[in-house]
């Protein structure tokens, strides 16, 4: 519970907010980025077994922490959100054992 509510207060509020600043491309001079809201998988795909479940936790935590570090190009914030989602990543790693 508390790496869920790290990662949308530590992570995702601050991401979206800076991300949402961020130009959109050269494509679309003037524009700044914005939010996708697609869903990739219905929501109805929940994992019934905690070993598979916290793998799969695990696994996107740490591609969010990898993704934002590849992408922080100086940014405090974009980096400060890799760092939080990786100490995230770790303590569900240490949980999991």
């Amino acid at each position: 519970m508390g790496g869920a509510i790290s990662m949308m207060a530590g992570v995702l509020r601050p991401l979206g907010t800076a991300l949402t600043r961020r130009p959109a491309g050269p494509s679309h001079q003037g524009r700044t980025a914005g939010p996708a809201f697609e869903m990739y998988y219905p929501l109805g795909n929940v994992v019934p077994w905690r070993e598979a479940a916290w793998t799969v936790l695990c696994e996107r935590v740490h591609q969010v922490a990898t993704r934002c570090a590849g992408h922080a190009n100086d940014d405090p914030v974009i980096t400060a959100a890799a760092a939080r989602a990786a100490a995230v990543a770790a303590s569900l790693d240490a949980a999991r054992t």
